[in-house]
């Protein structure tokens, strides 16, 4: 206990910020994807129809998004440390909420709260880190931190499942509810401290005219909603097509698996040797666009397990290096008073991406005769947006005469 003391107090200031970010993160993330696993049962049970549960599941998605656009313009009002207090203790009330309400009005105020408090908490830590660096580039940084939350998404849900089958229904979002008033305390007394201090956003209306009016933001705008479309099928085709035809319901679980098993050991290999090559963040998005391609380009010539495991496999590795690579680019071509504004602008695109995706998914996941025909037409147009990318790697990199790569951001915008 003595020598860990000391060490703890040697770290340097980015370091010391870089792990409270890394235990808020791992947090945040628990408390919005441990009860997932039971919360479709768990509506079902409270007697809820099959519509309306679906009607709530959209609604925690929705709200998760689109919180990032609507309270962006808020955030930066309230002091770090207020702000992220504010968050977990929303969460964990929208639980209890959820937990001790049965009728679909009390459940979907409960879930609002939670997704709501998710996004503007994501959006919050995402900005905190882009001026954290600890003598590496921003990009390993977020891989970091996309470990802790497939870690927190791979644990959270299995502690759920124990509840919910042990003790009662209800239970997982009571102990979650809990941890995370809990988390709130602790981050107002103990985390809070010594986070940096946000600049003063301006208008959110400008950032969206500045966003719109940039074609370096418009194009990572589009990249973001292309790359949330592919990422959309590890989570809608791969489990209904696994679950319908391929093997059965029983299975289902180890496509979760697999995808947090790989992002939790191969982040940091990826990354490290990406860094090793000089791939720079348009060089990043490039290979992901050839690696959907592929995946795209197989399942549109056989659709088996083995087919489908290497395409859950393939958009894993996209995960692991564009969504990074998404972020920094857009965070290092934009002032930094408006990060909150532009990145929750920018969750417009991972919406609109994810549902067109989630929607696309679903149904060549249960329509067998056109399924091919259709992922050999994506396989093309993910094709062409590969010569996109590499057409305009010039204009996403340069920025009023500066190459924005990530290794390039002025220090003061990432350690005031």
């Amino acid at each position: 206990m003595n020598t860990l003391r000391p060490t703890m107090l040697q770290l340097k200031p980015a370091q010391r910020v870089f792990w409270n970010v890394f235990a808020q993160n791992f947090l945040n993330n628990y408390g919005y994807f441990a009860p997932l696993s039971v919360l479709g049962l768990y509506l079902l049970d409270r007697s809820l129809s099959a519509a309306q549960v679906g009607t709530l599941l959209l609604l925690l998605s929705v709200s998760g998004r689109a919180s990032r656009a609507l309270f962006a313009p808020l955030l930066d009002r309230l002091p770090t440390r207020y702000a992220l207090t504010t968050t977990y203790l929303v969460m964990g009330a929208g639980y209890i909420i959820v937990a001790e309400n049965a009728a679909f009005a009390g459940v979907a105020l409960g879930l609002l709260l939670v997704g709501s408090a998710y996004g503007s908490c994501s959006l919050l830590l995402r900005v905190i880190t882009a001026r954290v660096r600890e003598n590496q580039s921003l990009r390993l940084i977020l891989v970091k931190l996309a470990v802790g939350t497939n870690i927190a998404a791979t644990l959270g849900p299995l502690l759920s499942s124990l509840l919910y089958v042990n003790m009662a229904p209800n239970a997982p979002f009571l102990v979650t509810g809990l941890v995370m008033l809990s988390g709130g305390v602790v981050c107002h007394a103990f985390l809070g401290n010594g986070l940096p201090v946000l600049d003063r956003g301006g208008s959110w209306w400008t950032s969206l005219l500045h966003s719109a009016t940039q074609p370096d933001l418009r194009l990572v705008f589009v990249a973001t909603a292309f790359t949330w479309f592919a990422l959309a099928q590890i989570f809608s085709f791969a489990p209904i097509r696994l679950g319908l035809s391929l093997a059965g319901p029983e299975i289902v679980w180890t496509v979760a698996a697999l995808n947090a098993a790989l992002v939790i050991g191969a982040s940091m290999p990826l990354m490290k040797a990406l860094e090793g090559a000089q791939v720079d963040d348009v060089g990043a998005l490039t290979v992901s666009a050839v690696l959907v391609l592929a995946c795209f380009a197989l399942l549109s010539a056989f659709v088996n397990l083995f087919t489908l495991y290497i395409a859950i496999a393939l958009l894993t590795v996209v995960e692991i290096i564009a969504l990074p690579s998404l972020s920094v680019l857009l965070v290092q071509n934009t002032p930094s008073k408006d990060h909150l504004a532009l990145l929750g602008i920018n969750a417009i695109g991972m919406g609109l991406g994810e549902a067109l995706g989630y929607f696309v998914g679903a149904v060549l996941g249960s329509a067998e005769l056109h399924d091919r025909l259709a992922f050999a037409g994506i396989a093309v147009l993910y094709g062409l947006g590969t010569m996109w990318l590499y057409r305009f790697r010039s204009k996403m990199l340069d920025v009023g005469g500066r190459k924005a790569t990530q290794d390039s951001v002025d220090d003061t915008q990432l350690t005031r």
